[in-house]
This record gives structure tokens, C-alpha cells and sequence, in this order.
């Protein structure tokens, strides 16, 4: 009794880790992609290399001037770009001083990145063509420094200049946006006004609309536009988020693919069980009688058993349609030989090399936020093929060494699948996550846990039939 329950522990479990981890990779990459504004995925983001010389010869911080980020607009016309220049000052208003990361942004800064308005509005592209002195605050800092909620019109000191508060963003978020708080604007002002009262700031994060193939040439398109204004590439970090959304993204394709060719892999073996099956009634028989007798008084095992595989061929058929996906693998990463050690040697050995250059480099808030994203998606993805699916195939086998009944087995996980979505739907709610799960993932799963627990069992699977027609 002691070792049925530890086995229906184990599938609840395999069962709850597997829906986890694809619905919640769903969810995670559903919340970053909003969280990129109106262009999603569709977009590159690009970042000063902190502690670099500074393309004129001088040292210096590699940003843009204000004058070449007008240039790179130009340049990558008609699509439109999003630049941000950040520097930290104290906020004062009154007697209250609160140390804040101030972010100077052009007209087109929520495009790109999702802000929730709690009062007031946003500036456009008239607020920065006008040099206005205006600003947005996140709750938390009209909560310390004015404490109060209404503060659209207050006057609050940046730079020593006064800034009149037009608008109040929502900061808290999601568990996502939480895990990549650092650096995140406490206070939005015109990227024209900030070089107005900071004449020494510099374009530290530029967000550029993507053009086409940019998961393929995204990366190229930027540096020849860099080129094209007399900046060195070398100088910036590119993140391109379509290539990180279709990473992201596989992982659960992955996952569903693994599951589902388990599935197949067992439906292949019941298939040939059954035949193997028809195989011994049909020579019984005809040790006795001729083809037509034995076609005649077999015809009921013989259909069960034409019923059964073309059933299961159908569920192959389904199931392969359900989980075949197109793999990407980063041409960087395909040697010219099959097998190529030294290869791989080298390319792992680059990696290690690029940690060390990025030792004290400073991401912009996009890379933290696309950086937790990944985090999270493999981290649940580590979770659904390394402890659920182990845990459940262990613990159908185990249920079958106990000689639980298939129908007993089955009752359990068609109760465990809905329990473990409304789990998974707590979570989502708790993360701040919306709820991704799709009908895809239920059905995959569902699969290969009835395939899995008929294979486990065959003297109770299909068989009993054609044991009743010859009783």
C-alpha cells in the first residue's frame, strides 16, 4: 500500500513538473515579449560597452551623442528607434531627498517598452522637440518622495532644475520584471532636456525596430548601420530579440517533442505486441483449420485487432503532426565536420573568454529583463525533462509492479491533469504571469501517460479483448 501511494505521488508530481514547465515557459515568454511594447520580439537592442575607448581615440564611455543617435534614425529609416540616455541624480521635492536612476528617452520609448500608466499620460515626440521639462515617476518613488498618490502637476528638483510630474508608471510587475528590477527608470524625462541640463550624458541603450531575417542578420544589419555613422560595432552589445524569443520558445518545443516520441516509441512497441498477438491466434488455428475457417471464426479478434493498431497508428499519426518542429541551431555553432571536438573546444573556450570582457559591464534594463527570461524558461525546462519525466515514468512502472489496475491508474491521472492545471493557473497568478498553457501540451501529456500505463501493464492492456472472444 505504502509503495501504490509513493507511485501515485510520483506521477502526480511527473505530471504537475511536465504541465509546469511548458505552460510556464509559455507564460514566461508571453510576459518578456509584452513587456517589449507595441514591437515585441521584433526589435535589437543595443548597448554601450562600459570601460572601452570612445570612437574618436579618446578615452571614455562608447555611447552616442545626441546628434549621432539622430543620425542612426536616419539612417535605419523608415523604422523607427528608441534611444535612452540614464544618469543617476537626487529627486527633491521639499524636505524629502530620494536618490533615483533618471532615463532620458525620445518620443517613441513606450513603443518599445510596456509602461502602465496609474495617473496622468506619457510625452511624445512634441515634449522632446520642445526640450520640455516634464517627467513620469514610478509609484514607488511618488510614494517616498511625496508621499502621497496624487502628484501629477507637483514640481520635483532634477539637476538642480525644476521638472513639473506628468505622469505616474506602475513599477512592481511581474515576477519576471521583479527579478530584473536593477537599473530599471525610476524617473523618465526627454532625452533632449537631460542633455540640456547633463551636457556630458551620452545614448547609453539604442532599441531599433528589427528588419527582415533579423534572427539571421539582425546582428549585421546593426553593425553596418554603426558603421554607416562612424561607430565602432566592437563597441556595443547587440541583443537580438527575435533570436532570443525563438531560443526561448524551443525549449518548450523541445520538451513536447521528447514527451511525444516516448509516446510514439511505446505505441510502436503496442502495435507490435498486437500483431504479435494475431500472430499466435492465426497459427493456432490453422494448425486445425484452413485460411477461410480460421478468417471466419476469427473475424472478431482479427477486427479488435485491425481496430486497435489502426487506432494507435492514428494517435502516431497526431501525435507526430502535434510535436514536429523545426530545431534552430545558430549557424555559429554547425562545424563543417560531423564530429568535430576541437571545435566545440573552441567555441566553449570563447564563451569563457567573453565572460571575462563583460566583467564589469553594466546591461541595459532590456538585457536584465531578456536575461531572466532566460533564466527562467531553463531552469523550467530542467524541471519538466530531468525531474518530471523521470518521476512519472518511475512512477507508472512502479504502479505496475503493485499490479494497480490500468482503469484504477487511469481514473488517478485523468484527476491528476486538472488538479495540477489549477496548481499551475495559482502559480501564473502568484508570478503575475498570464496563464499560456495550451490544449497542445494537455494532449501530449495526456498521451503519453494512458500509453504509458497500458505498455506497463500488458496483461491488462488491449489483449483482454481478444482473451474474451476466445473464452
Amino acid at each position: 500500500m505504502q509503495r501504490s501511494r509513493l507511485a501515485a505521488w510520483m506521477v502526480f508530481a511527473g505530471v504537475l513538473l511536465l504541465l509546469v514547465s511548458s505552460g510556464l515557459i509559455a507564460s514566461v515568454v508571453s510576459d518578456w515579449e509584452q513587456a517589449n511594447g507595441a514591437h515585441g520580439v521584433q526589435q535589437l537592442t543595443v548597448n554601450e560597452s562600459a570601460a572601452r575607448v570612445s570612437p574618436v581615440g579618446s578615452a571614455g564611455r562608447a555611447g552616442l551623442s545626441l546628434k549621432d543617435a539622430e543620425l542612426l534614425t536616419k539612417k535605419w529609416a523608415p523604422l523607427p528607434i528608441a534611444y535612452t540616455a540614464r544618469e543617476q541624480t537626487r529627486a527633491v521635492y521639499g524636505a524629502a531627498k530620494l536618490n533615483t536612476d533618471v532615463f532620458g528617452v525620445n518620443g517613441v520609448y513606450t513603443d518599445f517598452n510596456e509602461m502602465k500608466l496609474k495617473a496622468g499620460a506619457s510625452f511624445g515626440r512634441n515634449s522632446v522637440e520642445e526640450h520640455s521639462r516634464v517627467a513620469i515617476v514610478s509609484d514607488t518613488v511618488a510614494q517616498q518622495l511625496f508621499r502621497a498618490n496624487l502628484v501629477v502637476g507637483k514640481t520635483i528638483d532634477l539637476f538642480g532644475v525644476n521638472f513639473t510630474v506628468i505622469g505616474v508608471f506602475d513599477d512592481e510587475g511581474s515576477l519576471l520584471r521583479q527579478m530584473s528590477d536593477d537599473g530599471s527608470p525610476n524617473v523618465l524625462i526627454p532625452v533632449t532636456t537631460l542633455f540640456d541640463v547633463q551636457p556630458n550624458a551620452v545614448i547609453e541603450t539604442i532599441q531599433m525596430a528589427a528588419k527582415s531575417n533579423a534572427v539571421d542578420r539582425g546582428e549585421s544589419q546593426v553593425r553596418e548601420a554603426l558603421r554607416g555613422i562612424g561607430h565602432n560595432p566592437s563597441q556595443f552589445n547587440i541583443v537580438n530579440h527575435e533570436l532570443a524569443y525563438t531560443r526561448m520558445t524551443q525549449w518548450r518545443f523541445i520538451q513536447l517533442f521528447v514527451c511525444g516520441m516516448i509516446a510514439i516509441y511505446l505505441l510502436v512497441r503496442l502495435m507490435a505486441r498486437q500483431l504479435s498477438v494475431m500472430q499466435t491466434v492465426l497459427r493456432s488455428r490453422l494448425t486445425r483449420d484452413n485460411w477461410t475457417d480460421v478468417l471466419i471464426h476469427e473475424r472478431k479478434a482479427l477486427l479488435l485487432i485491425t481496430l486497435a493498431i489502426l487506432g494507435m497508428a492514428a494517435c502516431i499519426m497526431a501525435l507526430w503532426i502535434g510535436i514536429r518542429f523545426h530545431l534552430y541551431i545558430p549557424l555559429e555553432w554547425v562545424p563543417e565536420q560531423i564530429i568535430d571536438v576541437s571545435f566545440y573546444m573552441e567555441k566553449l573556450r570563447g564563451l569563457w573568454q567573453q565572460e571575462a570582457v563583460q566583467m564589469g559591464y553594466v546591461p541595459s534594463p532590456q538585457e536584465l529583463l531578456t536575461d531572466a527570461a532566460n533564466h527562467l524558461t531553463d531552469r523550467l525546462f530542467i524541471a519538466g525533462m530531468l525531474l518530471g519525466l523521470p518521476l512519472f515514468m518511475l512512477g507508472a512502472r512502479l504502479w505496475a509492479l503493485e499490479r494497480v489496475p490500468v482503469y484504477a491508474q487511469l481514473q488517478r491521472v485523468f484527476i491528476y491533469v486538472p488538479v495540477a492545471a489549477v496548481i499551475i493557473f495559482a502559480i501564473a497568478q502568484w508570478a503575475g504571469l498570464s496563464y499560456q498553457i495550451e490544449p497542445l501540451d494537455y494532449a501530449v501529456v495526456g498521451a503519453l501517460c494512458t500509453v504509458a500505463m497500458i505498455h506497463f501493464n500488458p496483461s491488462e492492456g488491449v489483449e483482454f479483448s481478444y482473451a474474451q472472444t476466445h473464452s
